[in-house]
C-alpha cells in the first residue's frame, strides 16, 4: 500500500503535533520529536512542517487563531496555508480537523467556517478528530458536534504527554492510552480509505483576486469578459474547479448582457438561469 497524505488543520494548543508525531513516531517522546509539541496552550508551530514513512505523509500547519501580537497571528497562518498548499504537488487523502474536547465555541465554528472555505474542492475528503476524548463521549455528543461542524467522520483521540517528573504508574498508563488512541485513528482510516485528491487551494493573492471578481462581476459585459478571462488563468494554474466556476458565469453573464442588450426592458434573470442550464447540460456530456 502506498502512503497515505494527511494534511492537519486546527486552532492553537488543540493537540495537531500530537496527532502528527502519533502518526508518524508511533509514540510521543519528552524530546526530539518530528513535530514540536508541548503541554500546554501555546502553539509550537511556527510554520507548516512535513514528514513520512512507508505508511505516511503528515502534514502540520500553524495554528489558528492567535492574536496579532503572536509569532504567527491568525491572518499571516492563513496566508501561509494558502500559499504553501497552492503550489503543493502532493495528493492528499484526508484532511484533518482537529477540535479539541469540550463545548465548541463560536470562535471555534469560525475558525471550521474558515478551514471549509480554504479546503472547499476536498469537503468529501475532511475527517473530524476529537482530541483528549474517548469514543463514549463522541457518541454522547454527536447530536451537538454534527449540528456544530457538520456531518462528517468523527474520530475520538487521546494522546497524553507525559512530563518527566511523571511516576512509572501514570507513564505507563500514558502510552497505553496513546497506544489504544493510534490503533483507534488508524482503524478507521483504512475503513474510510480515502481516495487521493490534488490540492486545488487558493493562494492569499489569488483570494485577492477572487473577492475583487465578486464585486467585478456585477459590472456588465466588463465584468462578463473579466470572468471568461480569469477561467483561463486558472486553467494555466492548474486549478480546474475554479476554472470551471469561472468559465460558467462568465458565459452565463456575457450571454444575459448580449440578451438584454437586444430585448429593450426584458428581465436578465431569465436568460441568466436559462443559458446556466444550457451550459451545466453540456458540460456533463
Amino acid at each position: 500500500m502506498s502512503e497515505q497524505s494527511i494534511i492537519l488543520f486546527g486552532r492553537t494548543g488543540y493537540g495537531k503535533s500530537s496527532i502528527a508525531n502519533m502518526l508518524i513516531q508511533g509514540d510521543i517522546y519528552q524530546n526530539n520529536n518530528k513535530f514540536t509539541i508541548n503541554d500546554n496552550a501555546k502553539g509550537e508551530t511556527l510554520n507548516i512542517y512535513t514528514s513520512y514513512t512507508e505508511k505516511y505523509q503528515v502534514f502540520d500547519t500553524v495554528g489558528l487563531g492567535e492574536p496579532p501580537s503572536h509569532i504567527v497571528p491568525h491572518k499571516e497562518a492563513v496566508n501561509k496555508i494558502r500559499d504553501y498548499f497552492s503550489k503543493c504537488k502532493v495528493t492528499l487523502n484526508y484532511i484533518f480537523y482537529v477540535q479539541r474536547k469540550g463545548r465548541i465555541t463560536d470562535e471555534d465554528k469560525k475558525m471550521f467556517k474558515l478551514f471549509k472555505e480554504i479546503f472547499e474542492w476536498a469537503e468529501k475528503n475532511i475527517v473530524i478528530i476529537i482530541t483528549n476524548s474517548k469514543p463514549e463521549w463522541i457518541e454522547k455528543n454527536l447530536e451537538t458536534i454534527t449540528e456544530d461542524l457538520g456531518k462528517y467522520p468523527i474520530i475520538s483521540v487521546d494522546f497524553p504527554f507525559t512530563d518527566e517528573d511523571e511516576d512509572d504508574i501514570i507513564a505507563c498508563s500514558h502510552r497505553k492510552k496513546r497506544a489504544q488512541s493510534l490503533q483507534r485513528l488508524e482503524d478507521k482510516l483504512l475503513e474510510l480509505r480515502y481516495k487521493s485528491i490534488k490540492p486545488e487551494v487558493l493562494s492569499s493573492t489569488q483570494m485577492n483576486e477572487k473577492t475583487v471578481s465578486k464585486v467585478v462581476r456585477f459590472v456588465p459585459v466588463i465584468g462578463s469578459v473579466y470572468q471568461l478571462i480569469s477561467s483561463g488563468v486558472y486553467y494555466a494554474l492548474d486549478k480546474p474547479n475554479n476554472a470551471k466556476e469561472r468559465l460558467v458565469d462568465g458565459a452565463v453573464r456575457l450571454a444575459a448582457d448580449v440578451i438584454s442588450i437586444v430585448t429593450v426592458g426584458a428581465s436578465k434573470s431569465a436568460p441568466t438561469v436559462i443559458f446556466k442550464e444550457l451550459l451545466v447540460k453540456n458540460h456533463r456530456k
